[in-house]
């Protein structure tokens, strides 16, 4: 890697010159991947607030503006965590309220995210740096979902600065700065703050930091003598140490015959964030001790259950609360987390274990409260958010196949699936590289925790693309400079000049192929589902409709908007006439005694029938498509023997390229369809959908 060479310049250049001199010394690969960045802001703000809004970006857009008018804002698990309420909200504040605000902070997390790899330069080759954000930038998946009002952009950020403090807290050189720790913390309450695949992602770390505190005590006393035990030996010692190395971590002080014993000289930096990360989190999964068995459950509640209610009630009692039982079980339990978790903390280093909770707690408990306005929202941290989507995975919203990722993801990203995973294996398995282990574990974990989830839904892939990006590009920074070397000299046989002609080209028909995804995604069809990555999309007819009403009432036509409420129709019109006065009603009370003639009343198309006598107050109405949806019947029919069937007989490959290359026909698409009214002799919305 070259730096730019610059002159030394006098004393007294001041510090024009000093920044000056800074910005030369910038090498090479930081311009390229800045200016990667630069066109990633472009491909994420530009027409960002053409596409109609989805229902769940309204009910966010609508809450954060009610926060934002000073109406307050209450946690409610259903639309995850506040941190995007308030990011929005405080957009709203500077900006201005619209749809192009109101994404513009998931747009802007996304746009970081592409810059990110240069954080890892240390552990990243400088090829596997670009192309990282290369794949970043194009990734169909990421790229749409960072356009999109959900919390996807954000976990996604905050999930690899979790990586990159990993990293660096763990390097032999250099490593074990605290400031990694505070970093990680930091990253690791914003997570719970902003969703809760937060749980997943701690998980992952905790399963990860176990294993490797395991491998670290098996290899500290075998590299300091020089010893290379055979492959059984090490299997043999992995029974024990993995299940034990949490434990291991969590009592290293009091350790010290076995540890002399053992050869365990210096306690593992895996091992203190083991530590941070287990008593970070334990309270936060309070809510699944209800389902842990029911003898263990009893024992705990029988010994502990009633000093701790007393305490409870003291407690409450000073603010004037009272509690039911459940609440005060729960209270109970969070509690003895608590306790027991900051005493693990304080025996294992009291300083810097109070600054990482300090730091964690800072974070979640103004966001949960609102800033202290709503301090029930606490409940959002320690249960309530667990308890609620624990139950929600037995509804199984969206009612996805198992095989639901293994579908979405060739379908969209592979470009940084084939080689991702297949040189993540290689790198992991056979050249037993600590990077691509922890990116494939990243990706592996994520897909097993989300394909067993009971909720499977299309942003959720969001989470599976990002830790391929790194490992494709991973493997790819090692493979493409060594290519490159060998076409320099001329070396290679015919045939690995024919194998590397064919995998350069492969990667590059992939590359086109995701830019030719990403422009119908976010500029051909941005929100008609004719792909499976756009879900229950409200329709284009909506956003000049809405327009239209908002004229209608400003030139004194029409005083209110009537909203008929059945079939979810209250969103996305919610946000859309936020501004003007709004009765919701439900179909049956669509007649003379709630309606006004003035009123414009919006309906879905059954609601009103053709027959009733009040349609006659208003003229012929203005027929709609208020939402659509890509037609599933035909991926959730296929049976364990149907998929043998179509891998053997290539008849799923075919079908894989032709969605690929044409996409689906609009015509297939179903949707609910709606009606407008507005009153008689007012014709503001006649051609408005061009009809």
């Amino acid at each position: 890697m070259s730096q730019v060479r610059i002159e030394e310049r006098p004393a007294g250049g001041g510090w024009r010159d000093a920044a000056v001199e800074r910005v030369r010394s910038v090498d090479r690969v930081t311009w390229v991947v800045l200016g990667i960045t630069v066109v990633a802001l472009l491909t994420r703000v530009v027409g960002l607030g053409v596409r109609a809004l989805h229902h769940d970006e309204s009910l966010h857009l609508t809450y954060a503006w009610y926060f934002a008018e000073g109406r307050g804002y209450e946690h409610n698990p259903l639309m995850h965590g506040p941190l995007q309420f308030h990011l929005i909200a405080g957009f709203f504040k500077v900006l201005g309220d619209s749809e192009f605000v109101g994404r513009l902070p998931h747009a802007l997390a996304g746009t970081a995210l592409v810059a990110t790899p240069l954080l890892f330069r240390r552990h990243l080759s400088t090829w596997a740096v670009v192309l990282a954000s290369a794949f970043l930038l194009v990734s169909p998946v990421i790229l749409y979902y960072s356009r999109f009002a959900r919390n996807e952009p954000f976990v996604g950020l905050f999930t690899v600065l979790m990586l990159l403090a990993v990293l660096r807290y763990r390097d032999r050189e250099g490593g074990g700065q605290f400031r990694w720790l505070v970093l990680f913390s930091a990253c690791l309450a914003l997570q719970f703050a902003a969703k809760e695949t937060a749980y997943i992602v701690a998980a992952l770390f905790l399963l990860y930091l176990n294993f490797t505190t395991a491998h670290e005590l098996f290899w500290q006393p075998r590299r300091a003598r020089g010893e290379q035990p055979p492959p059984w030996q090490q299997a043999l010692h992995g029974l024990w140490l993995i299940p034990s190395a949490w434990a291991i971590a969590v009592a290293w002080p009091a350790l010290g015959r076995l540890r002399e014993r053992f050869g365990w000289g210096e306690r593992p930096r895996e091992a203190d964030l083991l530590v941070v990360t287990g008593t970070l989190v334990l309270p936060l999964l309070a809510a699944f001790v209800p389902h842990v068995p029911e003898p263990l459950r009893g024992w705990g509640g029988t010994v502990l259950g009633p000093p701790l209610h007393g305490l409870v009630d003291a407690v409450t009692g000073l603010f004037g609360a009272t509690v039911t039982e459940e609440e005060r079980t729960a209270a109970a339990i969070v509690l003895v987390l608590l306790l027991a978790t900051g005493a693990v903390g304080w025996w294992w280093g009291r300083l810097e274990w109070a600054i990482c909770f300090a730091v964690f707690t800072v974070i979640l408990v103004p966001l949960y409260s609102a800033w202290g306005t709503h301090l029930e929202g606490v409940a959002g941290i320690y249960w309530t958010s667990l308890d609620y989507w624990l139950d929600q995975q037995e509804v199984n919203r969206g009612n996805q196949p198992w095989f639901y990722y293994l579908m979405m993801m060739p379908l969209y990203e592979s470009l940084v699936l084939i080689p991702g995973l297949l040189g993540g294996l290689w790198y992991t398995l056979r050249r037993r590289d600590p990077v691509a282990a922890l990116f494939l574990w990243w990706f592996l974990g994520t897909f097993a925790a989300l394909s067993y989830a009971g909720e499977k839904m299309p942003w959720l892939n969001f989470h599976l693309a990002l830790p391929l990006c790194f490992l494709a590009a991973h493997t790819l920074g090692h493979l493409l400079p060594r290519a490159l070397e060998a076409a320099r000299r001329g070396r290679g046989t015919a045939l690995q000049w024919a194998g590397g002609a064919v995998g350069l080209l492969l990667v590059a028909m992939l590359g086109v192929l995701a830019v030719r995804t990403d422009v119908g995604l976010n500029r051909g069809h941005p929100d008609t589902p004719v792909e499976p990555l756009i879900y229950v999309q409200t329709s284009p007819d909506v956003p000049p409709l809405a327009d239209a009403i908002l004229e209608t009432v400003r030139q004194g036509h029409a005083t209110r908007v009537v909203i008929e409420t059945g079939q979810s129709l209250t969103w996305p019109w919610a946000w859309y006439v936020r501004e003007l006065p709004v009765l919701y009603v439900s179909a049956g009370d669509l007649d003379r005694e709630t309606l006004n003639p003035d009123d414009i009343v919006i309906t879905n198309a059954h609601a009103m029938p053709n027959g009733a006598s009040v349609r006659s107050d208003y003229e012929s109405p203005v027929p709609f498509v208020h939402r659509w949806w890509f037609p599933e019947a035909g991926y959730r029919s296929i049976t364990w023997g149907g998929l043998r069937q179509g891998v053997l007989n290539l008849s799923l490959v075919d079908a894989w390229a032709e969605f690929v290359i044409h996409r689906g026909q609009e015509s297939d698409i179903g949707a609910l369809r709606g009606e407008v009214f507005v009153p008689e002799g007012v014709s503001t919305l006649s051609g408005v959908l061009g009809r």
